[in-house]
């Protein structure tokens, strides 16, 4: 299973905020794009998912242009986006936040093996699973907002600055147990995020996104060592 985007391109109005930018993921891979704020992340994520229509380009899901497809049935393919600022419904429970990331969930018994999943990543999740969700943690709300997106078993799953607002230590464990699913599953990961050197840390490979056009690609090791990456998005 692969998920591509080719010379995708996207505009807010008159304002070309995507030139035309290539990316692939295979299932399996961790793969991390960063960049500065306005470089074109998350509209990236937001093209792939349908939410921001593409103007030219592709989306390409095992070959399969889906770039005309409405969001919906873009999530049904199996591809989840938990997106920027976590967005979980805060007057509902964990539970129910969760039951409505598996709304397209129809078997029972599929349902209740992504639940258990679910749970094992995040135990927290089990044990809040009657509180509602406004009165978590940011860290406990991030860890609702990706395992809302597992519980439909996607193919792939884009991550929108999971790490926005969170204490260090809790980024650290949000992020062991990300790299932990790459490494226990066949879901492909596209990681969006600031904090550069975590996210090539536990990816496979990388891009660098500069106002909105791919200007490095590379093994995420090679990436870390760069020095104009370790200027502009690590420091030392």
């Amino acid at each position: 299973m692969k998920l591509a985007v080719e010379q995708l391109a996207a505009s807010y109005g008159n304002i070309e905020a995507l030139h035309g930018i290539s990316l692939s993921c295979e299932g399996g891979e961790m793969v991390a794009v960063i960049g500065s704020n306005g470089a074109g992340k998350s509209t990236a994520l937001n093209c792939i998912c349908g939410v921001v229509p593409a103007s030219g380009g592709e989306v390409l899901l095992d070959g399969r242009d889906i770039s005309d497809e409405p969001p919906h049935k873009i999530a049904a393919m199996g591809i989840a986006q938990v997106p920027e600022g976590r967005r979980v419904f805060p007057r509902l429970t964990v539970l129910e936040n969760l039951e409505m990331g598996a709304y397209i969930v129809r078997d029972k018994n599929l349902f209740a093996e992504r639940l258990e999943f679910v749970h094992a990543l995040f135990p927290r999740l089990a044990e809040r699973s009657r509180q509602n969700a406004g009165d978590l943690s940011g860290g406990e709300q991030q860890m609702l907002a990706i395992g809302r997106a597992l519980m439909r078993n996607p193919k792939f799953l884009l991550l929108d600055e999971p790490s926005l607002g969170l204490a260090p230590v809790v980024v650290e464990s949000i992020f062991d147990i990300i790299a932990d699913l790459v490494r226990s599953s066949e879901v492909g990961i596209i990681l969006v995020e600031q904090n550069a050197a975590i996210a090539l840390s536990i990816a496979s490979r990388g891009y660098v996104l500069e106002n909105g056009r791919i200007t490095l690609e590379a093994p995420a090791q090679e990436l870390l060592r760069d020095d104009k990456v370790k200027a502009a998005y690590i420091g030392g």
